[in-house]
């Protein structure tokens, strides 16, 4: 009666685990397809623009501030 009960349980756990397999594969086959790595990487490229242009903006913004110091550390006239 153990084996029997020991066998059922090993078949389920194998079919538990065996269904999960297939799920998991079939998400990352859906994931990985072209039209979805395409969606992706035009995603990550914008947000990478959009990073990129507000590090930039932040730069020039600070680059004007440290300007308007120095002009003011050596006594030249603000422009």
């Amino acid at each position: 009666m153990r084996r029997v009960f020991w066998g059922l349980v090993g078949i389920g756990i194998g079919a538990a685990v065996g269904i999960a397999v297939v799920r998991w594969a079939g998400k990352t086959k859906d994931r990985l397809s072209p039209p979805n790595l395409a969606r992706e990487a035009g995603s990550v490229a914008a947000e990478v623009g959009d990073r990129l242009r507000r590090a930039v903006e932040a730069g020039r913004r600070e680059m004007i501030v440290r300007e308007a110091e120095i002009r003011e550390e050596l006594g030249l006239p603000q422009s």
